[in-house]
């Protein structure tokens, strides 16, 4: 199939202008970006002094006014929805919930464990340990559901309960498109003990493995996709493109593969719940892992990105 001349020069017109590319900002980019530094660092400002009531519900309206006023982004949700034999009225709550979720996670720019905000429970704690026994690290796939956030630094947490140390877990992440926000977005991270790996930096492959020889645990995120390789599956009523790497990882090297996802509970808090997946069993693992996650995503379909999918 071949590629319309227009999208391929698109294409690298924007390439160019990615720093994550190789590409270099014009005088108006730089200047356009420093702005947006400066906002995001004094909405960062505001929201890490808000009553956690008050974030939450606010973020939670914001998300609401969104799916209100965009048309596009509320008929693509829509569109997501439908395809997947669920009901598009669900749109406006999925919407309040990525605002709500989204102010869960700035929460953890706070001082102050998830004890009280996450459950682990003793059956998801003992598979994660179990894995974590055998010495050869843990592949950790999980999702873009609830506060998902939360996940990683709990993971964290339950490290350092055990006293095991520095380094702790290790998450892979894309870099932001501006070099001077991944600090600020990675504080939290950071501050919980994580060690964050950008994915298109030099030395990210070796900084995994690395990892994965130490015992620790790597966390996935692959539900979304990414400029990544890639394998086409099913996926939530029509074809998409999983990243593969977490499942080549697993195999190659002999780390456990692992699902966890945030299940909501009724009293606004998550249960963070982890068990083995079975993929690498399948003669199809790609599909089979899009399964597993695809079942997770259907349970609680209110607290998934929708508008994210492609």
């Amino acid at each position: 199939m071949s590629v319309p001349g227009d999208a391929v020069s698109e294409a690298q017109e924007l390439a160019l202008r990615d720093v994550r590319e190789g590409g270099s900002w014009s005088q108006r980019q730089r200047m356009k970006n420093a702005t947006l530094r400066a906002l995001v660092r004094t909405a960062l400002w505001l929201a890490d002094r808000l009553p956690r009531s008050w974030l939450i519900g606010l973020l939670g309206g914001v998300g609401g006014l969104v799916h209100l006023v965009s048309r596009e982004l509320r008929e693509r949700t829509q569109r997501h929805l439908r395809r997947a034999d669920l009901d598009p009225a669900l749109s406006s709550l999925v919407w309040r919930n990525c605002g709500r979720n989204l102010g869960r996670c700035l929460l953890l720019r706070r001082k102050g464990a998830l004890s009280d905000a996450v459950e682990l429970d003793a059956e998801s704690a003992q598979c994660l340990d179990d894995a974590l026994a055998e010495g050869r690290g843990v592949v950790f796939v999980s999702l873009h559901l609830g506060p998902f956030e939360w996940l990683a630094a709990k993971i964290a947490e339950h490290w350092q309960s055990a006293g095991r140390g520095s380094p702790g877990p290790a998450i892979l992440v894309r870099e932001s498109y501006d070099p001077g926000l991944d600090p600020v977005v990675d504080q939290h991270r950071v501050g919980r003990g994580l060690e964050v790996i950008h994915r298109g930096k030099p030395g990210a492959s070796a900084r995994i493995l690395r990892a994965l020889r130490q015992g620790r645990p790597v966390g996935f995120l692959p539900d979304l996709g990414g400029r990544v390789r890639s394998e086409q599956v099913r996926w939530l009523g029509g074809l998409a493109e999983l990243p593969i790497g977490p499942l080549r990882l697993a195999e190659r090297t002999g780390a456990r593969l692992l699902i966890g996802y945030l299940e909501p509970k009724p009293d606004a808090g998550f249960a963070l719940r982890i068990a083995p997946s079975k993929a690498l069993l399948s003669d199809h693992p790609s599909q089979a892992l899009a399964a597993e996650l695809e079942a997770r995503i259907r349970r609680h379909p209110t607290h998934w990105l929708w508008m994210g999918l492609k």
